[in-house]
């Protein structure tokens, strides 16, 4: 082949890959505007969620609804249980298994408790960094997985849902206090990252799902987050980047849209900042989506969010149960629809979750562990990532 085409072959091969082109970048770090992934989420692992593991909440959860009332039920309890579910609840066998399939990045959502103790906080703080360093350290040195580090909620909490504190909880709004521990929180989590041993495998989420609109029927839409909330969060968003690029300028920064979408965020940002948006999509609470029609609203979103083109999107979430009409016959087309369609049309997806054992029902066939439940998609052969009939 001669050198220049060895030369030629090889940047080929880093553009496939994702690898960056800027000025100054480690071709080893990931660059969103070139890399794509196909992901899943590690929920229920370092984050409790009541639907995710119902017959272990029923357990242990002593009626709470979140991850907060849960340990305040269990006082000193609450750290053997938590570290024994941390321990147990992913292991390396279920990376082999992802890997298997081909997914090559894991969304891994922590709450701020794994990062620094808040006074009064009754979320647990242990050996939460300990567990992600095993897990991430295999799937990086075993596959080459790109991890995605997530603080899924932020003291005083975020949206009022178990997901940004616990259920109820608001205060992180206009509260310079809980503004400046959420900055101790991502300090913490970019020294994890850049103490890990391959910073150059992360990006950093540093929130997710922010809202301020206590209307939840406007959840998941842009009415979720006002003006003034917007402005707070971007206010944030902002001490992030800064705050990340002063450690490693090279580490990606991904911030979840509040349903905003990348264009209404795209133009406070410098057209070189290292930042790619994550849209989350769902359709489990709109009535008018069906198994039946699921496959043409997932390729009509994939199209559509990509914004304005200046920065790269990624779906950080989504999943295939739809507000009617749910059933099994057609669970494999919507996931393979879903898996090609954000693929093709953004910079790829992280589907929510790889385990789901939750028994919520839905209308339709089956109840959520059926529509949630990455692994089990695996077990009945329905992943076909290397299956182009269904993009869109």
């Amino acid at each position: 082949m001669g050198k220049f085409g060895l030369a030629l072959g090889a940047l080929a091969l880093q553009t496939a890959m994702g690898a960056p082109t800027g000025p100054g970048k480690n071709s080893s770090y990931v660059d969103w505007r070139h890399f794509k992934a196909q992901g899943v989420n590690m929920g229920g692992w370092l984050v409790q969620e009541q639907t995710i593991n119902s017959a272990w909440w029923g357990e242990y959860a002593g009626g709470a609804s979140d991850e907060w009332g849960f340990c305040e039920n269990l006082g000193a309890q609450c750290g053997p249980v938590f570290e024994e579910h941390y321990a147990t609840w992913l292991t390396t066998a279920d990376v082999d298994k992802l890997a298997h399939v081909g997914i090559t990045a894991l969304r891994i959502p922590t709450t701020y408790a794994a990062w620094i103790h808040y006074p009064g906080s009754q979320l647990y703080s242990g050996n939460q960094t300990q567990y992600l360093s095993k897990i991430a350290n295999y799937a990086i040195e075993q596959y080459g997985m790109h991890i995605i580090l997530d603080i899924h909620g932020l003291p005083g909490g975020t949206n009022g849902l178990t997901i940004g504190e616990a259920t109820g909880h608001w205060g992180w709004w206009y509260n310079q206090t809980n503004f400046d521990y959420s900055l101790q929180a991502v300090d913490a989590a970019i020294d994890f990252i850049q103490n890990s041993g391959h910073p150059e495998s992360y990006s950093f989420e540093p929130a997710n799902e922010v809202i301020d609109n206590r209307n939840f029927s406007v959840f998941g839409t842009p009415a979720a987050l006002s003006d003034k909330g917007a402005a707070w969060l971007l206010k944030y968003y902002q001490a992030v980047v800064e705050h990340v690029a002063a450690v490693n300028p090279n580490i990606p920064v991904m911030l979840q849209d509040s349903f905003k979408g990348e264009r209404f965020w795209s133009g406070n940002f410098s057209a070189d900042a290292n930042i790619v948006f994550d849209s989350h999509n769902y359709w489990f609470d709109d009535t008018d989506a069906t198994s039946a029609t699921l496959a043409e609203d997932l390729c009509t979103r994939a199209k559509s969010i990509a914004g304005d083109g200046k920065f790269p999107v990624f779906a950080g979430e989504w999943a295939i149960q739809a507000g009617s009409n749910n059933t099994f016959a057609l669970r494999e087309r919507n996931l393979n629809t879903g898996l090609h369609a954000f693929y093709q049309h953004t910079q790829g997806s992280a589907y929510w979750t790889a385990k789901f054992y939750g028994n919520g029902t839905v209308s339709g066939q089956g109840n959520q562990t059926d529509y949630w439940n990455f692994e089990g998609f695996i077990d009945l052969g329905y992943v076909h990532l290397d299956d182009t009939s269904y993009q869109c």
